[in-house]
């Protein structure tokens, strides 16, 4: 690249130089624009804290994105061939900014009449190692507007749920070219976000979170997510402590020309205090990777997840439809 770079007459570093500025003015006139869009809903809705704290953080999540695409080099042939773009999509260990939407329906529930449905924003922002903190860095800041029951009845209720974020540094050994695996571990955080007392937990929790991958099987992709939060300090007059292990199993087969199969929606639930809810569902689906113009891809899929163990689970899915469209982006360029 350096070489052709040269022979057009153009300085790498004064190329480089010419992408950052213009990410940075990208990324200024989004922000701008966002801080207009807020302050029209400050002046037509009277928003909550809680949803104002949504509002921000799903807008700086859009503009971080946006940086991203602004940022991306062009020529992405190399990471092409040392880990194709749809074998990225479900590892959580892959350098691959991403910026989803999916649509979680349960036309089934244990306990309840109701039918149950969540709308998820999720963006994956891939942060390269710094000269004074060598490590690969993940941000998964997660936002929900979930649709609840009330109770055993058909009414249900629709509010924001609780933000979730972690921070995954992915470990530069062993040598994942060399090992096909790749691991990685940060810090995970829970904010009481939740606009209902039928949504949220109404506690600020933290704790570690974990992944790992393996593609040594070619074409598979053996992959795991373990995240455990705490509860250390409550918006409730009458708290109620949280300890939840959730353990996401993820396997994914490429077919070729970027369709795959996978089973990598489901989440294991272990709440850890006595006789607290134990739910252990398991997925299968389809999807496939559609290549744009430089470098930019879309995923889109389609899965079911069935229950197929809980325990001191009142109510609990018993079959839920998972639709998921994301944008897919190069690694980030700084």
């Amino acid at each position: 690249m350096t070489v052709a770079m040269l022979k057009y007459g153009r300085n790498p570093s004064s190329k480089g130089l010419d992408s950052h500025f213009r990410g940075i003015e990208h990324l200024r006139r989004i922000s701008f624009a966002g801080r207009q869009i807020l302050k029209r809903l400050r002046a037509a809705l009277p928003l909550s804290g809680s949803v104002r704290v949504i509002a921000l953080a799903f807008m700086l999540s859009v503009c971080t994105t946006s940086f991203a695409i602004a940022q991306q080099g062009p020529d992405t042939a190399a990471a092409e061939a040392d880990e194709p773009i749809a074998e990225k999509v479900y590892d959580p260990t892959a350098s691959l900014t991403q910026f989803q939407i999916k649509d979680i329906y349960s036309p089934a529930e244990y306990g309840t009449n109701a039918q149950v449905n969540a709308i998820q924003f999720r963006s994956i922002l891939s942060i390269s190692p710094l000269s004074l903190f060598p490590f690969e860095q993940l941000v998964r800041p997660t936002f929900r507007v979930v649709t609840v029951p009330n109770g055993k009845g058909s009414p249900t209720t629709t509010a924001y749920d609780d933000m979730q974020l972690f921070d995954l540094f992915v470990m530069p050994w062993p040598n994942s070219k060399e090992t096909l695996f790749r691991w990685g571990f940060g810090p995970y955080f829970v904010f009481p976000t939740s606009t209902s007392n039928l949504t949220g937990n109404g506690a600020w929790e933290m704790g570690p979170a974990a992944a790992f991958s393996y593609r040594g099987i070619p074409g598979l992709n053996i992959a795991g997510l373990l995240q455990q939060a705490t509860s250390f300090a409550y918006t409730s007059s009458h708290p109620v402590p949280v300890s939840v292990l959730t353990i996401q199993p993820i396997l994914s087969y490429q077919l070729g020309r970027d369709w795959y199969v996978k089973s990598a929606d489901a989440t294991w639930t272990f709440n850890l205090r006595h006789k607290t809810s134990t739910t252990m569902p398991l997925s299968a689906g389809f999807g496939k990777v559609w290549k744009l113009s430089n470098g930019t891809s879309v995923d889109t899929s389609l899965s079911g997840e069935w229950m197929v163990y809980r325990q001191f689970s009142t109510q609990s899915e018993q079959f839920t439809l998972n639709f998921q469209v994301t944008l897919l982006l190069p690694k980030l360029e700084f």
